[in-house]
Formats: C-alpha cells, sequence, structure tokens
C-alpha cells in the first residue's frame, strides 16, 4: 500500500515544493523531502596582482637594444649611444629590473617575462594587493573567491556532516599551489586573473582566520515512474545543485549513506512505495509512452 501524503517523511516547509516537483512532472514521486545546513569555509585571503602599462620611448629602446644587440650593451654605451647622461639610462633599467623585465646583472639582457611584455608593447607595473574571500564548498567540492565576505545567518536545523564526512572535502587554501588558485579566480569571473591581457595574479596568502559559514539544503528523494528508479536531489531553495546531488547518489551507491538514517526512509518502504507507484501510473505511463511512439 502507498504512503498516504501525510504519511511521508517530508518537512512541512518542502511541501509546495514536493507538489511543484510532481505536478511539473506526473511520472515523478516524491518519497520523502528534509531540510539540513552544512557549512562552508570563508578565509580572507590577499592576492596580488601584476598587470601592464605601455612603455615609454626610452624602456622601448633599452629593451629593444637588449634584445637586438650583439653582444648586449652596458648602460654606459647605451648611453654614449644616446647622448644622454648615463644617470638617466641607470634610473630607467633599475626600474626595469624591479619588474623582473631586465637581468639583475650588467650587461643589459631581458628576461623571458621582459620579451613576453616587449612582444605585447607593455612592460608589467608593481604588484598591487586585492583582498578577497576563498569560499571552501564541501558539497560542490570547489573553491570560489569573491569580494564580499558571506553573512553568517542563524540556521537551526540538523547538520550535514553528523550523516555525511564532509571534512576531507574541505580545502585548505594555503595548501593550493598558484595555478589552482588563478584558474578558481577565473572561474570565479573576478577579472583579476587574465593571462592574455597581461594581468596575472602572482601570489595569494591567507591573512585572517577562516569562518564556518552556515546554509540551508533540502534533500529530496524521488522515484521516476517512468526510468523506474529513484534518485537523491539537493537544492537550495528551488536551484537543484548538481554535483552536491551526484555525490550523495555516489555515497548511497556505495553503501555509505543511509537514507533511513538522513530522512527515516528504510529499503523495504523505498521497495514497497515504489511498487505501489508503479502500480497506480501504470496506465498513465503507457499512454504516454505511446504517444511518444506515434509521434516519433
Amino acid at each position: 500500500m502507498s504512503l498516504a501524503s501525510t504519511d511521508k517523511p517530508i518537512d512541512k516547509n518542502l511541501k509546495d515544493v514536493v507538489n511543484e516537483i510532481e505536478a511539473q512532472s506526473p511520472n515523478l514521486s516524491v518519497l520523502a523531502a528534509r531540510q539540513f545546513r552544512y557549512s562552508l569555509r570563508q578565509t580572507p585571503v590577499e592576492v596580488n596582482i601584476k598587470e601592464p602599462r605601455q612603455f615609454n620611448v626610452l624602456e622601448e629602446f633599452i629593451i629593444r637594444a637588449a634584445i637586438e644587440f650583439q653582444p648586449p650593451p652596458t648602460e654606459d654605451e647605451l648611453a654614449s649611444i644616446l647622448a644622454l647622461d648615463s644617470v638617466f639610462i641607470k634610473t630607467t633599467t633599475a626600474t626595469l629590473r624591479s619588474l623582473q623585465t631586465l637581468s639583475a646583472t650588467s650587461p643589459i639582457t631581458v628576461t623571458p617575462e621582459g620579451r613576453s611584455f616587449y612582444e605585447k608593447g607593455f612592460v608589467p607595473q608593481p604588484p598591487y594587493p586585492v583582498q578577497l574571500n576563498a569560499i571552501s564548498d564541501p558539497l560542490d567540492n570547489e573553491i570560489t573567491f569573491q569580494f564580499e565576505s558571506l553573512n553568517d545567518p542563524i540556521v537551526n536545523l540538523p547538520d550535514l556532516a553528523d550523516f555525511i564526512n564532509l571534512d576531507r572535502r574541505i580545502t585548505d587554501i594555503s595548501s593550493l599551489p598558484l595555478e589552482q588558485i588563478q584558474k578558481s579566480i577565473q572561474d570565479s569571473g573576478l577579472a583579476l586573473h587574465l593571462p592574455e591581457e597581461g594581468k596575472i595574479v602572482t601570489s595569494c596568502k591567507v591573512v585572517a582566520s577562516t569562518q564556518k559559514i552556515w546554509q540551508k539544503i533540502s534533500l529530496f528523494v524521488i522515484f521516476d515512474a517512468i526510468e523506474d528508479k529513484f534518485s537523491i536531489q539537493i537544492r537550495s531553495g528551488k536551484q537543484i545543485l548538481e554535483s552536491a546531488s551526484n555525490f550523495l547518489e555516489v555515497l548511497y551507491a556505495e553503501g555509505k549513506i543511509s537514507l533511513e538514517t538522513l530522512c527515516e526512509l528504510s529499503t523495504e518502504t523505498i521497495n514497497l512505495e515504489c511498487e505501489a507507484i508503479r502500480k497506480q501510473k501504470k496506465p498513465e505511463i503507457e499512454a504516454r509512452l505511446e504517444k511518444i511512439q506515434n509521434n516519433s
């Protein structure tokens, strides 16, 4: 016998969402729905950004001479060629060396980074700091970066971490290689790391302690009568969290989580409920399949 809707383990705050799911897709039946909280990890960090500027005439000549002259010239030799006081040349080369565009010793030679910038018509400026927040999400298993800090709301719900081990999916920001941080900043859409434009994140350091930020999520156990299988779906509000849903389905398939513990839904209850739904929806499903076949 099918469970009455009032007997299903469905949180009263999720009944409207459950009704919407079943109304939009008649082949779907929600067997259970429960709310949880879980914690993101927010870590304040400081990244240094290096971006280019157009070089002036003297800088351009010095870099070009360092590339084209054989052997490479000294500051005094360039000063003689340009009929300038060597002070001007040495001041400019000191600036270019501080920007890692020229090598640290005489004669004047261009670094690989300096050559790359020269080919684009730029020299790098001194790095400047930007404050960001790194957000580690153990459900999505992703790191994102944002300028604003997240608020920490009071969420009085069961902690998902009491049922599922999420600690191993929490990333220590300080342990990440720079290349991964650069990619995460790019993926976060902050326009701070744009190598094609010469704008580079050169370093990242943690500047304050990590804070837990609680988030509210909803877990749904859904049976699809057409596919004849049930699935676990995680939502934030009405948004389906695909990565988190897939993660929990893998854990369930591996026997690492129990739906009876998570949402008071035993395997026996699931089997009985699914069989009752199959019988109840069989005429409707057969009619829909016949219609699909006739239209194909």
